[in-house]
């Protein structure tokens, strides 16, 4: 018994059913010629054959409905054809999602079947590619960030070595970190050796209301590096203070160093999601911090020289610290041989009203020659200092309150009668002199310097360019 299926056409291939299509419409002009030659050409044959005008018809009929079949097996191989070459079509514009859903055992199924694993392969690369795409763009974000941060640490080296402040140098540092940590909260805090807290000197990306007033006492930091992020959490009070106060859910927390001791605090915050400090960031911003450090030591060791040196710059005196040194010297001399040493404050009057007057490089003029005029006033055993902005000092060894009074007054009357006329200008410029002695107003450098003071604010209020004994 034959197998339907094996006998229908569905099985068949295209050559198979165009051969069909083709037989059966061939038929329909060879049986409209066989129609017409009996007609007209052998209109006997008729009679012969027996064929009458219903026999005809059916053969007419027949040939119609050959005709229609065939029709309709060319319409079924074309229609697929079509709708495969519409949907191509749309793939090709772009929609890779289009599926061809033709499901046939032929070779238009093949095709459909082909295009749709074409299609497959395309998306898949497509995708395969964007994945590339992205992993490039994050390479490119990593060299970027390291390129910026490369450049940030040549900077700040540069800024560091041409001796800028150190402020400066820790906003600039804060900055540099922010860009290179994609603009998270920095700030910088510096220990007040004094009070023995750290306080904000540098910040970026937050606001001065969260940061001010905020304090971390030097025993609460910690000299080591705490970082609180995903897959990190240190018990720290430090790092709950700080959170709190920058209300941020990731924060870093390094300390910055110098020759074994804590000097300062970097804190790095930020408020994303599922964030983790990579291990190349933490890197990078021990990097930072080591800068940072330099700064602070470049900054220490400065003070120190200029705590160090013993002349001021401007005057050509000795400067503060060494004046105090050496009328401590003095001092302790004079208790062990029993004999007395005066100290003189000099305070220039109304000071701020001839800044103002006179200008910058005019006020500093007028300073250098009032040091001369007091330097010409003593001896060579005496020692003149300029203390402050417009402070002087002069240490008189082996004198009296009587004779330390005598040179007092006779630099006032110099400084009244010389200055005005070499600086040839018509306002009167005049000093308040307070004068002390040791052991009368004190055994210390400290003791004699505040009775000195004293005397200068009681003489100033009852009048100025008087000597205060």
């Amino acid at each position: 018994m034959l197998n339907l299926k094996n006998i229908s056409l569905v099985q068949k291939g295209l050559r198979y059913k165009t051969l069909i299509a083709f037989s059966l419409m061939s038929l329909i002009p060879l049986l409209v010629t066989v129609w017409l030659a009996t007609c007209y050409i052998f209109p006997n044959i008729n009679i012969y054959f027996g064929l009458s005008l219903g026999n005809i018809s059916f053969i007419l009929f027949i040939s119609l409905m050959i005709s229609l079949l065939g029709l309709y097996l060319t319409k079924e191989m074309i229609d697929p054809i079509i709708k495969i070459a519409g949907d191509a079509k749309i793939i090709a514009s772009g929609d890779i999602d289009k599926r061809i859903d033709i499901k046939r055992e032929d070779e238009i199924g093949d095709l459909s079947t082909s295009l749709n694993i074409m299609t497959q392969k395309i998306k898949e690369n497509l995708e395969e590619l964007k994945a590339y795409g992205e992993r490039t763009k994050l390479i490119n974000i990593e060299i970027n960030k390291k390129v910026l941060a490369l450049s940030g640490l040549l900077q700040i080296g540069n800024l560091i070595s041409s001796s800028t402040d150190l402020i400066t140098n820790l906003d600039f540092i804060a900055q540099k970190i922010s860009d290179v940590e994609e603009g998270a909260i920095v700030i910088v805090m510096i220990l007040d050796s004094e009070k023995k807290e750290f306080k904000v000197v540098s910040h970026c990306n937050i606001s001065n209301e969260k940061i001010e007033g905020m304090i971390i006492k030097e025993y609460d930091a910690v000299p080591q590096i705490l970082y609180k992020d995903k897959n990190t959490y240190a018990r720290a009070k430090i790092i709950t203070t700080l959170l709190s106060a920058v209300e941020a859910k990731n924060i870093a927390i390094l300390p910055i160093l110098v020759s074994g001791k804590q000097h300062g605090i970097i804190v790095l915050a930020n408020n994303r999601e599922d964030f983790i400090f990579k291990e190349e960031e933490r890197e990078l911003l021990k990097v930072f911090v080591k800068q940072a450090a330099i700064a602070v030591e470049n900054d220490l060791l400065i003070k120190k020289a200029k705590e160090l040196a013993v002349i001021d710059e401007l005057t050509g005196l000795y400067n503060q610290s060494y004046i105090h040194a050496r009328l401590d010297e003095e001092i302790k001399r004079a208790c062990i041989y029993q004999r007395p040493c005066g100290y003189l404050l000099v305070d220039v009057d109304n000071f701020r009203m001839l800044h103002n007057r006179f200008g910058e490089l005019r006020t500093a003029e007028l300073l250098k020659m009032l040091g001369e005029i007091l330097k010409g006033s003593v001896t060579e055993v005496d020692k003149v200092a300029r203390l402050t902005l417009d402070k002087f000092a002069v240490v008189l060894p082996e004198k009296n309150k009587r004779q330390s009074a005598a040179i007092a007054e006779d630099i006032r009357k110099k400084v009244e009668a010389e200055l005005c006329r070499r600086m040839k200008v018509d306002e009167k410029i005049t000093v308040t002199i307070g004068v002390s002695e040791n052991p009368i107003d004190g055994s210390t450098a400290d003791e004699l310097e505040k009775k000195a003071e004293r005397l200068v604010r009681d003489v100033k209020m009852l009048g100025k360019n008087r000597v205060g004994v």
